[in-house]
């Protein structure tokens, strides 16, 4: 976004020895603005201030935003000095109009200027122009000084400015703002009070932030991402939002909340699918689109659509074999891929449920390829060169099909997911993820009801920048799950889940387990965490891309700080678990060890420093401890265990 610029007032200005540069009339190309003097005024009133562009920025005047967001501004003659009163209320000077209207139609000189300024009795030296002798400062800088909220709107081009909301840092839409929309859509506002209070100080970063600082964060979003209260009315997510906590916190009617010029259908392109029939495909997502933003997304039992995308579905046209993202491979590549997963197609289609279908091609996938190369899936096969995550989704889409289930492919400027339809839902299989299957819900993707219309409209665009956003969820943050207490898997549903993702796993493995519940108990510390951080460490115990090998016995990466580095070891499997729980207790508490210590890095930890699972990861811990730096690394636990208890 923009920086956003006001003007100051017309007294007299010291100019520097600049040249000049183009000031334009802001009102030729659609520029608004608005101002809000009170809480329960979320939209603000239309005002018709002096407004220029220089450089693609915004200015105004000074005496303009004085007067209407009433503030105290004075000029002293006899110092040629600007005095700004924040806690003052606005006094014309003698002989001022009391119109504030636009005068500007052509293009004029601006030019650097430096005009002494008070704010509260205290010298500042913010940038500063001179156009036709007035000074002209940046409104983001004189309201994070006078402390005023500013907002802008993308779609109408509406700066407002509100006087009764503190400046809030711009900002984009992050995953605590998210999770607040999610939380606020089933809820009456009746119950806001609370909810908005819990966020309040996640969402700003202030601890003791209180609603109007966090509805001057949500305006203060740049790219928010679209919600959709119809299938023709769209919103900037954060304006909607912010409108409905005001209107519900001051007693009052939300305000008519500024929309996108565009239905949700119209915001859906040509490029939103990678498939050789994405006409058609874009056809039945209108129609799909509508059905979900319908009274009950069980409406789509209704929808016809061609590719069999509709409730239950279980077929599609068939496509051609030349899938997308193939790095210009020939027909007879492809033929030989085909022939190559023959048999692995034939016994994808014998399994009986999505589920095990899914699990087996995030599987095969795992075995068949490395990744981090730029290879065709159609070439890269049988591990013979390293492939794209593009590539995988090619790969992944083909044997989806194979498989029937519905699903099709889509992209970004620098990723590709698959989108399937399984078990009744929605969701997204993204082989980089480590996870062969996320629901929309888990991939942030559900910011308008229900989650695939946004995946579809905003994410998967090319070029969409959203899609990045962390895959956290701040409703896991605030459901923490701790780390000691007592296991909730049983030895044979970790069994049974290890079992499933990885075949081939070693019988050795099934017969430590019951090793994490028993060393677990020992230390008051959640076994089956232990084993589904074990899961994720290892790969499933595939070892694939791990730094250390299962006769380490070290399933957890102790020791390993950096890439070729091979860890701790341990003589017997049990006790690679018991230092691993250890460590776990480290973490989680500051209780002395039952057993003797034979963690080797136990020393090195801040007691109780991550008591939860979602702590374990450094960039989620709010003291910057943990156990590991990547993105997430808590929750990718807890997905694990999530399947591990579903067994």
């Amino acid at each position: 976004m923009k920086r956003l610029i006001l003007a100051a007032c017309s007294i007299a200005v010291l100019t520097c020895s600049a040249a000049a540069v183009n000031a334009n009339p802001a009102g030729s190309t659609g520029q608004s603005f608005y101002v809000s003097t009170s809480l329960a005024d979320t939209v603000g009133r239309q005002a018709d201030p002096i407004i220029y562009n220089i450089g693609g920025h915004t200015y105004f005047k000074l005496r303009d935003l004085g007067r209407l967001l009433d503030f105290g501004v004075t000029y002293d003659a006899a110092t040629n000095a600007v005095h700004i009163e924040p806690a003052d209320s606005y006094v014309p000077e003698p002989g001022e109009s009391s119109v504030i209207q636009n005068t500007a139609t052509a293009p004029a000189n601006a030019v650097s200027t430096r005009q002494t300024i008070y704010l509260s009795g205290k010298r500042i030296s913010p940038t500063m122009y001179s156009i036709n002798n007035n000074n002209y400062i940046g409104v983001r800088e004189l309201g994070r000084l006078v402390d005023f909220g500013v907002a802008y709107n993308y779609d109408n081009r509406r700066i407002t400015a509100y006087a009764a909301y503190p400046y809030a840092e711009e900002s984009t839409w992050s995953a605590a703002m998210n999770d607040l929309a999610d939380n606020l859509r089933p809820r009456a506002s009746s119950s806001y009070s609370a909810l908005v209070a819990r966020y309040a100080p996640v969402v700003t970063g202030e601890s003791g932030a209180d609603w109007r600082d966090l509805v001057s964060t949500l305006r203060a979003v740049k790219d928010a991402p679209a919600y959709a209260s119809n299938s023709n009315t769209l919103y900037r997510s954060n304006l909607y939002w912010a409108d409905r906590i005001t209107g519900a916190l001051t007693g009052t009617t939300p305000a008519a909340t500024p929309s996108y010029p565009a239905s949700l259908t119209e915001l859906a392109d040509n490029n939103l699918f990678d498939n050789l029939d994405k006409s058609q495909l874009q056809s039945d997502f209108r129609a799909m689109a509508a059905a979900y933003l319908g009274a009950a997304p069980d409406s789509l039992a209704t929808v016809s659509v061609s590719n069999g995308y509709a409730k239950n579905a279980r077929a599609r046209l068939a496509l051609p074999d030349t899938f997308t993202l193939t790095g210009g491979a020939t027909e007879s590549d492809r033929a030989a891929a085909k022939a190559y997963f023959q048999q692995d197609m034939a016994t994808l289609s014998a399994l009986k449920t999505d589920s095990e279908r899914v699990s087996y091609i995030y599987d095969l996938l795992r075995r068949t390829y490395r990744t981090g190369g730029s290879a065709s899936w159609v070439t890269g096969y049988d591990r013979s060169a390293a492939v794209s995550a593009n590539a995988l989704a090619a790969a992944a889409d083909w044997m989806f099909a194979e498989a029937g289930i519905p699903a099709f492919l889509a992209q970004s400027w620098s990723a590709a997911w698959n989108v399937v339809y399984v078990n009744g839902q929605w969701a997204v299989f993204d082989f980089t993820r480590g996870s062969a299957l996320r629901s929309l819900d888990d991939y942030r993707l559900i910011d308008t009801h229900p989650g695939s219309t946004l995946l579809l409209t905003q994410v998967m665009r090319p070029g969409a920048d959203y899609y990045a956003v962390r895959t956290a969820t701040i409703d896991r943050y605030f459901t923490y799950t701790d780390i000691a207490g007592t296991a909730q898997a049983t030895v044979q549903q970790m069994q049974t889940y290890i079992k499933k993702v990885n075949p081939n796993v070693a019988q050795s493995v099934l017969d430590m387990i019951p090793y994490y519940l028993s060393e677990g108990r020992a230390e008051g510390i959640r076994g089956d965490i232990a084993f589904a951080q074990s899961c994720l460490e290892t790969g499933n115990f595939t070892f694939t891309g791990s730094a250390v090998t299962l006769e380490q016995n070290n399933f957890c990466g102790l020791g390993v700080l950096e890439n070729s580095m091979k860890g701790a070891a341990f003589d017997t499997p049990q006790l690679g678990i018991r230092a691993q729980i250890q460590h776990l207790k480290a973490y989680a508490n500051r209780e002395p060890l039952q057993n003797a210590c034979i963690d080797p890095r136990f020393h090195l930890v801040t007691r109780g420093a991550a008591p939860t699972v979602q702590y374990l990861g450094i960039q989620e811990n709010p003291q910057g401890y943990g156990w590991a730096a990547g993105a997430d690394y808590g929750v990718k636990i807890l997905n694990i265990l999530e399947n591990i208890l579903a067994c």
